[in-house]
């Protein structure tokens, strides 16, 4: 069973999806909710605390480090992908974080540890011989950054360009693992190969 929180919070993600953060008012959160603005305002005085709790709660929810070896960074690379699609106001209006520094920090706060996840799921194939050690320090560090801006730009391309130009999580994936492979051992090679031959649903 939800709680009221929960419901406000769900509904607020699903009208922010719909029409963006700035063009929701609490009225309208309210509305869809069959409640009066006051009883949401007990919960959530602001718009913008409404907000900062729909970050909290997912960085309550951040991703766990995988299981060892590639299909675990895999795994990690298209739930950290599919996760945008359950908020992609965060991403259709470029401008939002500067206007609200406070959610600017929060959001930072999700992106800076998905982003350790990452780096730590990288070194982690790196010790079991799949990656070549000089994929660490300064490099690692770029190649996280690479692969975390490569998932910022494509949900953002994806939230305010036409379906005609979706593209699809499976390509941006292969747009992924093309910049990882270069720093594949041959047995991390021999290990995405079979990679490569999975079902979409195993991976």
């Amino acid at each position: 069973m939800k709680t009221t929180k929960e419901l406000i919070r769900n509904t607020a993600r699903e009208l922010f999806n719909e029409r963006g953060y700035r063009a929701v008012s609490m009225r309208n959160i309210a509305d869809a909710l069959g409640i009066s603005v006051g009883n949401l305002t007990y919960h959530y005085p602001h718009k913008e605390l409404l907000m900062e709790a729909i970050m909290d709660a997912e960085l309550d929810t951040m991703p766990a480090p995988p299981e060892p070896g590639l299909s675990g960074l895999n795994h990690l690379l298209k739930q950290m992908l599919r996760s945008f699609f359950e908020t992609p106001f965060y991403f259709n209006d470029p401008a939002l974080y500067s206007s609200l520094p406070r959610l600017q920090e929060r959001h930072a706060a999700s992106v800076m540890s998905l982003s350790q996840v990452l780096q730590d799921t990288i070194s982690a194939c790196t010790e079991l011989g799949l990656f070549v050690s000089e994929l660490s320090g300064s490099l690692l560090d770029h190649m996280t950054r690479l692969l975390m801006l490569s998932h910022i730009g494509w949900a953002q391309h994806n939230a305010t360009w036409p379906s005609l130009h979706f593209i699809p999580v499976d390509e941006i994936m292969k747009a992924q693992w093309s910049a990882l492979y270069p720093y594949l051992t041959p047995a991390g090679r021999a290990e995405y190969a079979v990679l490569e031959q999975l079902p979409a649903e195993q991976l």
